[in-house]
């Protein structure tokens, strides 16, 4: 039995060491050239594959020399809904965020003029995605920075805050 298992991993070593020596073969090997003088279409497909890969950009989505990224509220909407893996920030002031507005479904309130005594609870959420909003664009702006130095990993910045949220017809949920 044992003499039986010791045979078959070292076929399935050699049959290994084959495909190996196959794959770098393959991949040494100079291009073969057709007739024309042409890249056979595998070359060409993997230089077409390499030129899409470096071209491509998420749709929706623009990164900041602040080092955070920048997106308008229907992809702010669509991100909520597709992952539980999200942390909404809403740094407005607690009445703001208490009002008549009210605030995004499941926002955590981190007011910007106190959101360094809010990191210690925040830092759990460093290494998630976490959405970041204001009462416009330039406030969540500042924040979304000031969150990107205290060293939060993915920060996303809803473009035109809860007025554009409320303007483009997103529900809000008010505190009780």
């Amino acid at each position: 039995m044992k003499a039986e298992g010791r045979s078959l991993k070292a076929e399935g070593r050699k049959q290994r060491a084959e495909v190996t020596a196959e794959v770098i073969a393959k991949a040494t090997a100079k291009p073969e050239v057709t007739r024309s003088g042409a890249l056979l279409p595998s070359a060409f497909c993997l230089l077409l594959s390499f030129c899409l890969l470096t071209s491509c950009r998420t749709v929706g989505i623009s990164k900041t020399t602040g080092g955070y990224s920048e997106i308008s509220a229907p992809i702010a909407a669509e991100m909520i809904l597709d992952s539980q893996q999200i942390v909404v920030i809403d740094i407005r002031p607690s009445e703001v965020y208490r009002g008549p507005e009210g605030h995004i479904a499941g926002a955590i309130n981190a007011p910007f003029d106190t959101i360094e005594m809010h990191l210690p609870e925040l830092l759990p959420y460093q290494n998630q995605t976490v959405l970041v909003y204001g009462e416009t664009s330039t406030d969540g702006a500042v924040a979304a920075q000031l969150l990107t130095v205290a060293g939060f990993h993915n920060v996303v910045h809803v473009n035109g805050g809860i007025k554009e949220w409320i303007e483009r017809g997103y529900r809000t949920v008010h505190a009780q």
